[in-house]
């Protein structure tokens, strides 16, 4: 129970506590022992536990630290409004050996003896059955014994370093999304089986190294926890490991799921970032395929006849026209919906335009000689190919890190002409044409 205002959307939506952090700062390693000292007093003071623990006390004082740092990980995210909630299930079976249940559940009724700790018990995680777990969060008397501490919850992650496992499996192959590209599923598709030899050997692999590469830096203000590549429609008759392959970070807070803006207020190796973004990507590729450079030194998105206040709504028929099987003659449901001014904008019009401007996209979605329509998997792949092995390269030949956000590069922001450099170099090598590029760093930079 709480004493505190119950929202159900943001129980739905807390996130996992994994219970594998450890404290960084000075300041974090000794708010921890305090706090473990503090637990076990009231363990002793409440006759739950008899005597002081001895050879078990390193336990209790890294799962004291690992549970504060996932109770303090929303307000580090820097939301106005950050969810507090997060959840961890009590059944025996969900606990990892560094933070095993009986050590675990006298923590949680401590904290809360402390009123350091509010708890919901037993709230629905998802439709599978017996997919049940508590939902916890830190009461303000918790978040100001640690800021008077030192240890400001805003900047948990200066505090504490979260641990993760990079993901056994890193490659994916899944059928053709049911009901077409509109149809928001995550990820799309369902997963297909596949023989993990031979060229799914060699794609894991590269997922592989760039993993382990990056496991090796420290980013700041985001999350990562490696890579898994993603190729789609797999149950194409001409299916050949080309078509999708976007790398896609793990766990929903991943940095991929952040806006633009809190990107770029991340750090890698306590150097500030740049995001080097392909603009109109899937048109300059598709041009690209067709023998036709896009004019770099022009707004892809400014059409004739057309003012710039159709810019928007010429990229929104881009993206719609890339998603579909042929050249966009109508706004999709769902763009509608999360662009209802869509509606002001007259699709005839811009299509007339759009193909005036680029008669390759009449083209668009036509079968090939070989019996395949050209279609976004295809774009998602040629872009795929072109980031990675731009990463690589940057790897390899720069020893410098990366992260992929699908059409945009993150790199160090001192390291931002040599990505912009590689990225040419492999777009030219690949497609043989010139991308357009963009660069963003944060405005203190």
């Amino acid at each position: 129970m709480t004493s505190t205002t119950i929202n159900e959307e943001e129980l739905r939506a807390a996130r996992y506590a994994s219970l594998r952090a450890h404290p960084i700062s000075h300041a974090a390693e000794a708010l921890v022992g305090t706090l473990a000292s503090m637990v076990e007093e009231h363990e002793l003071a409440t006759g739950t536990r008899k005597n002081k623990r001895k050879s078990k006390a390193d336990t209790l004082k890294y799962a004291t630290g690992a549970f504060l740092a996932d109770l303090l990980s929303p307000y580090g995210d820097d939301e106005p409004t950050p969810n507090p909630w997060v959840y961890r299930s009590l059944q025996g079976g969900k606990f990892a050996p560094a933070v095993p249940r009986r050590t675990f559940v006298p923590l949680v009724e401590s904290l809360k003896g402390l009123g350091f700790l509010w708890q919901v018990e037993s709230h629905k995680v998802s439709q599978k059955p017996g997919e049940f777990a508590s939902r916890f969060r830190a009461t303000p008397a918790l978040l100001a014994f640690c800021g008077e501490r030192g240890v400001n919850p805003a900047q948990v992650h200066d505090h504490f370093e979260f641990e993760y496992d990079l993901p056994e499996e890193v490659l994916q192959k899944r059928a053709t999304k049911e009901g077409g590209y509109w149809i928001k599923t995550k990820p799309p598709g369902k997963p297909m089986n596949f023989d993990k030899g031979g060229i799914a050997q060699s794609i894991a692999d590269v997922v592989r190294e760039l993993n382990e590469f990056f496991a090796r830096q420290k980013l700041r203000g985001g999350s990562h926890h490696g890579y898994v590549r993603i190729f789609h429609n797999g149950d194409d008759p001409t299916f050949s490991w080309n078509l999708g392959g976007r790398l896609y970070s793990q766990h929903p807070h991943s940095y991929q799921s952040m806006s633009a803006e809190k990107r770029l207020k991340m750090t890698i190796n306590d150097k500030p970032v740049a995001e080097i973004d392909i603009k109109a990507s899937y048109l300059t590729i598709f041009l690209a395929l067709n023998g036709i450079q896009l004019d770099i030194d022009a707004d892809p998105y400014e059409l004739p006849g057309l003012g710039a206040e159709h810019r928007p709504a010429v990229k929104s028929w881009m993206v719609a026209t890339f998603g579909s099987s042929k050249p966009a003659v109508r706004w999709p449901s769902r763009m509608l919906k999360d662009n209802p001014e869509l509606r002001s904008y007259r699709v005839k019009i811009i299509t007339e335009a759009a193909l005036n401007k680029y008669p390759a996209l009449r083209g668009w979605g036509e079968l090939k000689k070989d019996g395949h329509a050209c279609s976004w998997a295809d774009l998602m792949y040629e872009e795929s190919v072109v980031m990675i092995g731009t990463m690589l390269d940057l790897k390899n030949k720069h020893n410098t890190p990366s992260l992929s956000v699908h059409d945009s590069l993150i790199v160090p922001a001192h390291r931002a002409d040599v990505a912009i450099d590689a990225l040419e170099a492999r777009f030219r090598a690949n497609l043989g044409a010139t991308p357009l590029l963009s660069r963003k760093v944060a405005k203190n930079v």
